[in-house]
């Protein structure tokens, strides 16, 4: 009896505390998930009240560019992301911004830079300039991306609910060589990627992605042996989805067709060009608003002709992978610290 008398005491001060926490909460703290969506009642039995459309403020892209600006307040944000993992999206980062981001696989043998490499400067809240990996899969079998410069846009329309966004994405590729007992091989692809995204208010939490990459992909081989250069144009689906789990933290999720070079060494024959599935499930979560970190598994699968070649079970690597992106709104920073570059 002695001991229950300060357990039920420190539990009733518990739940005191709590109280007393959830009260003094302000409304503008008040935009948690769980809050009543409109047309739902509230705990006093009233209903709640469809929310205000959002401002400007919140609308944009980037922090506030002003003078009086705190740094806590330019890092705050808002800072929106321009790719899933792979499959760029139809926001871009926007104005006097630059996004760093990047992640590598837990497992030695791939060990490489995947397509979610990205170093993007905004281009007036339209359009981002990027160096990026894009997803392929290399002569030996691996989700090894090439390299591309590109722009980024997304089309200056009105949004409305339940209405998709769209954008457009264009990539040059930039050769990478590889070399096999004495045969270089050059690799490169080229993109042109045309994105959307569905949003719906009345399941908020959710974000649709879709889309078709048409690649150029062309493979050479130079060295110990002579052969031609072969190219070829491919039409690749790709599609991905957000799950908005807490303002922090997501469940992301995409798969895609990717070009898949193939050669058999030691023989004069050709390399080929043909098809490879990719896909990646993981998390995302804004340690700050400015840091993001992903973990995911990816997976690839044998293909035949654009189709699986004997189902899902069919995975022929896999991998885990830590990653991160990096938001430096340079422009709030040069208004707070020089005056330059103020809205």
């Amino acid at each position: 009896m002695c001991m229950v008398r300060p357990l039920v005491i420190a539990i009733l001060a518990a739940a005191t505390a709590g109280t007393a926490y959830a009260q003094s909460v302000p409304p503008d703290g008040a935009k948690a998930l769980d809050a009543p969506r409109a047309g739902e009642t509230k705990p006093d039995g009233t209903l709640a009240e469809k929310q205000p459309a959002k401002t400007d403020e919140e609308k944009r892209s980037g922090p506030p560019r002003r003078r009086e600006a705190s740094l806590r307040q330019v890092m705050k944000g808002p800072f929106r992301s321009s790719r899933l993992f792979a499959m760029p999206t139809t926001d871009v980062i926007g104005a006097y911004m630059l996004s760093l981001s990047g992640d590598g696989s837990f497992l030695q043998e791939t060990g490489l830079l995947t397509s979610a490499g990205v170093l993007a400067a905004g281009f007036g809240d339209i359009a981002q300039l990027e160096y990026r990996h894009s997803a392929a899969i290399s002569i030996s079998g691996v989700n090894a991306p090439l390299p591309g410069v590109g722009v980024q846009i997304k089309l200056p329309i009105p949004e409305f609910n339940a209405v998709p966004a769209f954008g457009v994405a264009f990539r040059l590729g930039v050769p990478r060589v590889e070399t096999f007992d004495g045969v270089n091989v050059e690799e490169r692809v080229s993109d042109l990627y045309l994105v959307g995204r569905l949003h719906i208010d009345q399941v908020d939490w959710l974000t649709l992605h879709g889309g078709t990459r048409v690649s150029s992909a062309q493979v050479q081989l130079s060295g110990a042996i002579e052969s031609g250069k072969v190219q070829r144009t491919m039409w690749l689906p790709t599609a991905g989805y957000e799950i908005r789990m807490n303002k922090d933290a997501s469940i992301v999720g995409e798969v895609a067709l990717a070009p898949q070079f193939r050669w058999m060494r030691g023989t004069q024959d050709d390399p080929t060009i043909g098809y490879g599935l990719l896909g990646r499930l993981g998390m995302r979560w804004a340690l700050i608003p400015s840091v993001i970190i992903d973990g995911s598994i990816g997976y690839q699968l044998e293909v035949a002709h654009a189709r699986l070649a004997e189902g899902p079970d069919d995975v022929v690597h896999w991998d885990i992978r830590l990653g991160a992106e990096v938001f430096v709104p340079w422009g709030a920073l040069a208004c707070r610290a020089t005056g330059a570059f103020c809205d």
